[in-house]
């Protein structure tokens, strides 16, 4: 298995180029013909920020520490999170054409867009960054952890991003009950609230969820200027490669059926 993935990796790295002009094209097609263009990165989490802020903390009288930080924090990762997933599982079809020509190795196809949702992630987190600064100065000495929990969830979103992308041209309802699917994940994903909030025989639910490990990750580091405890980078570490590997297997041996699919 191991020699399967290095050859892949090889040809990849082989058409890198291809992949980065993908990606752009991507990233510009996204916002092609918008007057605010890539500042949508910034304006659409913060507008949902404030909504759901708002409501829990002002209707709800939700008391939580620094609260819209808390779920800027959270709300940010959870974009790049849905939105590459969204659009790399329809990428084989809106691709078909070039799926079938084969000019490239195929999976650079829903790469490119996790990566083009990656860009689009670091822009607003960028322009974002200085908030969480002015709350809490410590965490200048902790943004160096964003590197690698950015690097870990990139790579289960790959992981994720391929399967689904190979899982929409088997069955083409798919990507319809994934845009249903990430409304009730978003609710059990503590991105406006804490873990320690949900009634003890309910916790499961949310530890169960992947995502959580990620959030959570990010709101330690951006408002609390910590490090993610030790089980939950271990967690994110199982989480990012068992994704890959088996979203990347799927794709590798389904690859010959996708084309008759396609």
């Amino acid at each position: 298995m191991f020699k399967l993935f290095l050859n892949r990796f090889k040809k990849v790295y082989t058409f890198r180029h291809a992949l980065l002009e993908m990606t752009i094209k991507q990233l510009k097609i996204k916002y092609a013909g918008s007057m605010l263009g890539i500042w949508w990165a910034v304006i659409t989490p913060l507008i949902l920020t404030m909504s759901i802020y708002f409501v829990f903390e002002k209707v709800f009288k939700v008391n939580i520490p620094h609260n819209a930080f808390f779920i800027l924090a959270g709300i940010i990762p959870w974009f790049f999170f849905s939105n590459a997933l969204q659009e790399a599982a329809n990428s084989f079809i809106v691709n078909t054409p070039v799926l079938k020509q084969g000019i490239f190795p195929r999976e650079l196809i829903p790469i490119s867009t996790v990566l083009a949702n990656l860009l689009n992630f670091l822009i607003g987190l960028c322009a974002l960054l200085p908030f969480f600064i002015f709350l809490n100065i410590k965490s200048l000495n902790s943004l160096i952890l964003l590197l690698p929990l950015i690097a870990f969830n990139l790579i289960f979103i790959l992981g994720l991003g391929i399967l689904f992308s190979c899982i929409n041209i088997f069955f083409r309802d798919f990507s319809h009950f994934l845009n249903i699917a990430f409304l009730p994940w978003f609710w059990v994903t503590p991105i406006f609230y804490s873990l320690d909030m949900v009634p003890l025989n309910l916790q499961w639910i949310c530890k169960a969820n992947p995502m959580t490990y990620y959030i959570s990750s990010y709101q330690s580091i951006l408002i609390k200027a910590e490090a993610p405890a030790l089980f939950t980078i271990l967690v994110l570490i199982f989480l990012s490669l068992g994704s890959f590997v088996i979203g990347y297997l799927f794709f590798i041996k389904n690859e010959s059926v996708l084309l008759k699919r396609a």
